[in-house]
């Protein structure tokens, strides 16, 4: 949604462009780490998840705009027009959406506005039933005519401030005002015959990939049995999301040094130590963690008939974000301030441990 940001890799048939576009979530300016704390000096999962509190700035709509400006065919009017009907039209409830407000009611029923489009009479509507969003419609045709403005400046930008400062939060109009996307250049490498063209960060997806894969070439996976297989991706897995752990950030803000990390020499290094016979021990390994992918963040990839790309990845983090609609907008927050390390050595919403190069500063992307 909206309210969230991503990541686009884009690449043009015509010329052989390739580029990613980064509209990921910043930290407001009067961002304070320790309002993220409870008395124990001890991360408090409800600020960092859940209110306003949890979100960051949003990115999403400026980078719809710049993609529609720099790189599409359509004008961004005509892009969201069905998005904008079905917020003022309805769109059926159905299984998966009522799961995931199943998981979220108790944070939603906080807010009124939240309460008013999801949870009608205190309940969820039944499957089948319309879910209808006219403040939803009415924000989105905003951006839809006046782009970046009719988001980031203007009613809806004040609507959005005095929404997220009403319940604690410490938004600034200027924050909407300074956000800015950036174009990143992709991560490249080579697994085998093949070249990947992945996310850069402050993505942490493409590093990952490259320094799982690039362990991973180094066996022959056709003459080892499956319990081999998997365990060595498992133990690439710890390595890579171990140097996630201490070393990605914001590359605006933190030196990163991608190019050794994804490289083939360093990934034999990390092979040297991996034991078929065995598990490493957790002590010989750095703090860090590995978990499971979750289901709450939306990705396409389309190929057109020009083979042009796009590959597109979008969130609000969990599910239903922070849980706050700001009145007015229709616009659900999300809650991607959990993604920082607001906490040092103290694990986040997916059980990740992040140290100063991903902790929280003024205008900040969060590593994802």
């Amino acid at each position: 949604g909206i309210g969230g940001g991503g990541f686009w890799l884009l690449a043009r048939a015509s010329d052989g462009k390739q580029v990613m576009i980064d509209g990921r979530e910043l930290a407001p300016a009067a961002v304070d780490a320790k309002r993220y704390l409870d008395a124990d000096g001890k991360l408090d999962r409800d600020r960092s998840i859940n209110g306003a509190l949890a979100a960051g700035i949003p990115g999403e709509p400026a980078a719809l705009v710049h993609i529609a400006q720099h790189y599409g065919r359509l004008p961004l009017a005509k892009s969201l027009a069905p998005a904008i009907r079905l917020a003022r039209e309805g769109y059926p409830m159905e299984a998966r959406m009522a799961s995931m407000l199943a998981m979220r009611k108790d944070v939603m029923l906080r807010y009124p506005a939240s309460r008013a489009v999801f949870f009608p009479h205190g309940k969820a509507p039944k499957l089948g039933a319309l879910i209808r969003q006219p403040d939803l419609a009415k924000t989105l045709e905003r951006l839809a005519v006046q782009g970046f403005d009719g988001f980031y400046r203007g009613p809806t930008a004040t609507a959005l401030v005095a929404g997220v400062r009403a319940e604690g939060g410490n938004w600034s109009l200027d924050d909407l005002a300074n956000y800015r996307v950036k174009e990143r250049e992709p991560l490249r490498f080579r697994y085998h015959d093949f070249e990947l063209i992945s996310a850069s960060p402050p993505s942490s997806g493409g590093v990952l990939l490259a320094t799982i894969l690039n362990i991973l070439e180094g066996y022959d996976f056709a003459a080892l049995s499956r319990v081999d297989r998997v365990h060595l991706m498992v133990e690439a897995m710890r390595r890579a999301y171990r140097d996630r752990s201490y070393i990605l950030g914001d590359p605006d803000a933190v030196a990163m040094p991608i190019k050794l990390l994804t490289s083939k020499a360093y990934a034999a290094g990390l092979r040297s130590a991996i034991r078929l016979d065995r598990a490493t021990p957790s002590s010989a390994l750095p703090e860090g963690a590995v978990v499971a992918g979750g289901t709450d963040t939306t990705h396409f990839s389309i190929i057109d008939a020009e083979g042009n790309i796009a590959a597109a990845t979008a969130s609000v983090n969990l599910p239903m974000g922070s849980g706050l609609i700001v009145p007015g907008t229709g616009v659900l927050l999300n809650n991607e301030m959990d993604d920082f390390a607001l906490a040092a050595n103290q694990a986040n919403a997916y059980g990740l441990i992040g140290t100063d190069a991903n902790a929280p500063k003024p205008g900040k992307r969060m590593l994802s």
